[in-house]
């Protein structure tokens, strides 16, 4: 929907940026930059409310953004369960 409406509006540029991070045990990670773990949720008068350190991507069609929620999910906690053998242990927020 929101790349449809972009594109029927001519008369501005638009730049979309997507984050996917992960809430696991209290803990904040980065699910497009592993490595960043335990980041912190901040609020400043100027940006709001944010996550300190979570990675944005730029992305410009439908395509792009499942590509990217593709390569996060390989990053997710997981584990087997008795009704799903890759059941989700977090909760994640793109």
């Amino acid at each position: 929907e929101i790349f449809n409406r972009i594109e029927r509006d001519s008369n501005r540029e638009y730049l979309l940026r997507v984050s996917y991070l992960e809430i696991y045990n209290e803990n904040i990670m980065d699910l497009l930059s592993p490595q960043n773990d335990n980041l912190q949720v901040r609020e400043s008068a100027k940006r709001g409310i944010y996550v300190e350190g979570l990675r944005e991507e730029i992305v410009v069609s439908p395509e792009q953004v499942l590509r990217i929620m593709k390569r996060g999910e390989h990053a997710r906690h997981t584990s087997a369960t008795e009704m799903n053998e890759r059941s989700s242990r977090s909760h994640t927020i793109l």
